[in-house]
């Protein structure tokens, strides 16, 4: 394992079973993230070892966080809901799958222009029927694609003109055109995967148009370049790793959430670090994610 594998410090000690979908609210200096099975919401503020936690009791699994103007929008299991983090209250806010049981809600992020995407897995983890959701306000939703087994990622170009999606299974990071009017055409193949790679999960684009990615199985992070070449790799001290974002007051600071196999021997849950939040300095500034506006 490469020597700066020690660069990683654990931001949270937490033992998610997935960490997930992490951001930083620059407004409350804090990180948000979720355990996907637990379900709940974390926020722990950075140089600060307390930590906030929400548990979904009304959900069984929750796919994704993002921030907006009147709170947090999670994607559970069966639907969108709101969530106050004041008063620890949620409310429905939509359900673009409309009873579709084979579908469960997965990650989403909000684009440069303010519009909510979110995807779906299918529930067998083998069918190719997972959608890719754009919400259009005051009109509704559109399927963005679809043809996927699980939808991950999505982030945005700093110029918000491309698009890019973690399809899990295929081991393939995909990229599109993104329209003003927040279509997307011109789907291509923008990275693909060897098998010992892991698989592409969560993404984040830094200000230099670099594309990071989460390697589910695969101990690291990569960042390739906007041409689609490889630029560096950095490895993790956890094999499962799902999401990672940019945060701190320069936003050189990457954050990368974990999860664990309830496979792992006793004799090895010693020196497992699965499911905690880890940190390290990185030389490019991120960019700060949209806040959506309702």
């Amino acid at each position: 394992m490469p020597a700066d594998i020690a660069e990683w410090k654990i931001f949270a000690p937490t033992r998610d079973r997935l960490g997930e979908s992490i951001l930083w609210h620059p407004a409350e200096q804090a990180l948000y993230w979720i355990d996907f099975y637990g379900p709940t919401v974390h926020r722990q503020r950075q140089g600060s070892g307390a930590r906030d936690s929400w548990k979904m009791d009304f959900a069984e699994t929750i796919g994704s966080l993002v921030l907006t103007e009147k709170g947090l929008l999670l994607a559970v299991d069966h639907g969108l809901h709101l969530l106050d983090t004041a008063t620890g209250k949620t409310r429905v806010f939509a359900n673009p799958k409309q009873g579709q049981m084979n579908l469960v809600y997965n990650d989403a992020k909000v684009d440069r222009a303010g519009r909510y995407w979110v995807g779906t897995y299918d529930v067998s983890e083998r069918e190719p029927n997972a959608l890719f959701y754009r919400m259009v306000p005051g009109t509704g939703w559109v399927v963005g694609d679809r043809g996927f087994v699980i939808c991950n990622g999505p982030t945005f170009s700093p110029d918000n003109r491309k698009l890019y999606f973690s399809d899990t299974v295929g081991r393939r990071i995909l990229s599109y055109n993104l329209g003003n009017d927040g279509s997307i055409s011109g789907r291509r193949v923008f990275f693909t995967f060897a098998n010992n790679d892991g698989m592409p999960d969560g993404l984040a684009v830094d200000s230099a148009g670099n594309v990071w990615c989460a390697l589910y199985g695969g101990s690291k992070v990569v960042c390739i370049d906007p041409k689609g070449t490889l630029r560096r790799s950095l490895y993790l001290p956890a094999t499962f790793v799902t999401s990672l974002c940019f945060a701190g007051p320069e936003l050189k600071t990457l954050y990368v959430t974990t999860g664990w196999d309830g496979s792992t021997t006793e004799a090895t849950k010693a020196n497992d670090v699965g499911g905690a939040v880890f940190m390290r300095r990185v030389d490019i500034a991120g960019l700060p994610e949209p806040i959506m506006a309702l």
